[in-house]
């Protein structure tokens, strides 16, 4: 229960829907100024309070930085948690409640399914519901329990059940629960589901072929375009008066009956019909996909009788699911891939040797897109290591200001799929460039960095005495820098940011420093 006192913070609620004893709580909202410390207060049943804050982002979103639940909850009961900028009068409170396990938004509504009837179904066919409440609840997550059928799956948060059994399912009876659950309410109801075999039609038997007398052989050939018809027009004009006029259809059908149809008439070719004849509207047209995925006859019956259409989609109106490569992840998204094949020149290679008969759009997914053709200039002669590019028959260094490859990596260590390498771009792509402080600093530091890193990349493949000191000189630091992979807010990254640097730079200043001081004393001795 949300209680707004000021329009200063304008929602919270806690980071998930309940939290154990073993773990860390933290809370999330909204304010309306942005960029902000964000403080929330958690009052025990006695009104003792604890303190949790977190600095919100330009939109106004925020996150405390997270606390262990056992240090806040100790006592059983009510808890306020209060959100606020300034003063705590001007927040916004949501109620918590601790039962000695796990702390939860209370509510007072009570949580209640509605009743569920049994249901039948065909073995191969879809069975969709959904479950509802007795009362609106927010916050609900839906569940199967007590040996759901295999196969089946509720939304868990719209309760919606989806469950299509296949033929050695049936026929069967299921008993099983669906199951809703906010905290620590719960409710559930029990519910049967019969599969019954599926209804396999009769073909039809074929009529046996009649003797028929073979037709005398025509005088003439059928003239196309037809009489009536003026070349001069569109033919397609002529389709929709058949088609819009009944007299004019009339009178087609009956004036040249030699001609099987209006296109042929105007020498149009026919168009497929879609969807297909066979197609009822009112289904779902994915049902027809699914019984030619999953049932032999059906198929069989499909690809004889309707061999016109170039797939089952195509008959049945959708579009074709396009099949992604081996090595595509459907979780990222597919324009990561584009973006590392047009600016890695490495990964660029690597896909055109491994996948020479496709693009990579064609490769995650998507429709590449229309550009005009770049005018063809006379390429100039030379070659210039990577992070450079020949201008004039001199090569230049190219502008990474907005990050690129790291080259004196990639040079050390051969390639950039190297664990090395990868491990310096994830840091770069997934906690630095993911805040405003962590982008600023890789702007600046792009702009030092690649004065000088293309130079050393190329002394490396020069020299494979220099590649292996450089080696030998950067795993410190890569080292230090798996401390990054620890941050995650804002305040994490400038934090830690300022002690990798000055670690590293007690680690290549400071103690060859000492060494060298020790060094001269001895000497003196």
């Amino acid at each position: 229960m949300m209680i707004p006192a000021f329009a200063e913070v304008t929602s919270i609620s806690m980071g998930k829907s309940f939290y154990t004893n073993a773990e860390k709580i933290s809370f999330v909202g909204t304010e309306n100024e942005g960029s902000v410390l964000v403080n929330v207060i958690v009052k025990d049943p006695n009104g003792k309070s604890k303190l949790l804050g977190g600095f919100s982002d330009p939109d106004g979103e925020f996150e405390t930085i997270p606390q262990s639940v056992d240090n806040i909850f100790s006592l059983e009961g009510i808890y306020n948690a209060t959100a606020f900028v300034e003063k705590i009068e001007n927040g916004t409170t949501i109620q918590l409640q601790y039962d000695g396990d796990q702390v939860f938004e209370f509510s007072s509504v009570v949580l209640q399914l509605k009743s569920i009837d049994d249901k039948t179904i065909e073995e191969g066919k879809t069975l969709t519901f959904t479950v509802t409440l007795s009362e609106s609840v927010e916050g609900v997550v839906f569940s199967l329990e007590k040996n759901p059928p295999t196969g089946a799956t509720i939304n868990a948060e719209t309760g919606k059940f989806v469950w299509t059994p296949t033929t050695s399912q049936g026929p069967a009876s299921y008993l099983f629960d669906i199951v809703a659950t906010k905290g620590a309410q719960s409710d559930r109801e029990s519910i049967k589901v019969t599969v019954t075999e599926k209804t396999i039609p009769q073909p039809q038997p074929e009529p046996e072929p009649k003797d028929e007398p073979e037709p005398e052989p025509k005088s003439e050939e059928l003239k196309i375009p037809a009489p009536f018809v003026d070349e001069t027009k569109d033919p397609q004009s002529y389709v929709d008066r058949y088609n819009n006029e009944k007299v004019y259809k009339d009178w087609f059908d009956k004036t040249y009956p030699e001609y099987e149809s209006i296109y042929q008439a105007v020498g149009l070719e026919e168009p497929l019909e879609i969807p297909a004849p066979f197609v009822d509207k009112t289904k779902d047209p994915q049902s027809y996909v699914d019984r030619y995925n999953n049932e032999k006859v059906y198929k069989d019956w499909f690809d004889k009788t309707y061999p016109e259409y170039e797939s089952i989609y195509q008959a049945v109106g959708l579009e074709e699911p396009k099949v992604l490569a081996p090595f595509v992840d459907p979780n990222l998204d597919p324009q990561y891939y584009i973006d590392r094949y047009n600016n890695e020149i490495t990964y660029k290679n690597w896909f055109d040797k491994t996948y020479p008969d496709m693009t990579i759009y064609e490769a995650v997914g998507l429709d590449e897109p229309t550009t005009e053709e770049p005018k063809v200039e006379e390429e100039e002669f030379g070659e210039c290591g990577e992070g450079t590019e020949l201008v004039n028959g001199i090569c230049m260094i190219v502008d990474n200001s907005k990050g690129g490859g790291c080259l004196i990596a990639t040079a050390t260590y051969g390639s950039e799929m190297a664990p090395q390498v990868q491990f310096l771009r994830e840091i770069r792509d997934n906690q630095l460039m993911s805040t405003e402080s962590g982008s600023s600093f890789m702007s600046g530091f792009n702009q030092l960095y690649y004065s000088f890193s293309p130079y050393i990349a190329d002394l490396e493949r020069e020299n494979p005495a220099f590649k292996e000191m450089v080696k030998i000189g950067i795993t410190p630091m890569l080292s230090s820098l798996s401390i990054m992979s620890l941050a995650d807010s804002e305040f994490e990254i400038v934090s830690l940011g300022i002690g990798v640097i000055l670690l590293n730079i007690g680690m290549y200043v400071g103690l060859p420093a000492i060494l060298i001081i020790k060094t001269r004393k001895f000497i003196r001795i």
